[in-house]
């Protein structure tokens, strides 16, 4: 019995060790990963000729597209105990990231468009929760923005005029220190950038166009982070 009851002991004492100082303080990460970025399908467009718009029907089926991601990212956690930390951070993707090209008005021929999102960012907070003395699992929220835009490869097309989505994500990771200083994380997202007409210009009647533009995607990303 005796030994019995030091093994629990000493099972508890392990358990209790948890020390999330080891992720304390100042970091920066870089990460990589897979992205799928969707635009949802839309009924509507706006016409725009000699500065009179117009909504007409025009239909534009979903469409969507995967591609690598390149994340560099800047952080700070607050431990508040000896088992929870909440951190702020900045991330940036510098990929830009293919929507894939809408058939319009169901007519195969008439897929000149694509659409493309870029510069895309986030503010987030993200409580943390150690899991042994040197691991963690965590939830991400946070606050994203990027641009967008579609191009067209038809002769009248001049060019095209970005817009600026914003949203929100929500996300989950797991993350250990290998060293004193440099902690592995694995983490996935789902992004939401909302809504936005996005168009371009063109010669000839009319001279601008755009579509609504829900866009929301999500991706998996792998990465370093360098604690100071």
């Amino acid at each position: 019995m005796k030994k019995v009851l030091l093994a629990v002991l000493c099972a508890t004492s392990t358990a209790g060790f948890a020390d999330s100082t080891v992720f304390e303080g100042m970091a920066v990460d870089l990460s990589v990963g897979y992205q799928k970025t969707e635009r949802d399908s839309a009924s509507t467009a706006t016409s725009i000729d000699g500065g009179v718009a117009t909504k007409v029907s025009a239909s534009s089926t979903s469409h969507d597209k995967s591609d690598a991601g390149v994340i560099l990212g800047v952080s700070y956690n607050f431990a508040l105990s000896s088992n929870y930390l909440l951190g702020v951070g900045f991330d940036y993707d510098f990929a830009e990231h293919k929507m894939g090209t809408p058939v319009l008005d169901n007519d195969p021929s008439d897929a000149t468009t694509d659409w493309e999102l870029s510069d895309a960012m986030s503010l987030y907070i993200k409580p943390q929760f150690m899991i042994t003395d040197k691991s963690q699992v965590y939830v991400k929220l946070a606050y994203i923005r990027a641009d967008v835009e579609m191009t067209d490869s038809s002769p009248d097309y001049v060019k095209s005029k970005s817009e600026t989505v914003d949203g929100y994500s929500l996300g989950a990771g797991y993350a250990n220190m290998i060293t004193h200083n440099v902690s592995f994380f694995v983490e996935a997202n789902y992004l939401n950038y909302g809504k936005e007409d996005v168009g371009a210009y063109y010669n000839g009647s009319p001279d601008y166009i755009s579509l609504p533009s829900d866009i929301s995607g999500y991706n998996a990303k792998i990465g370093i982070a360098y604690k100071f």
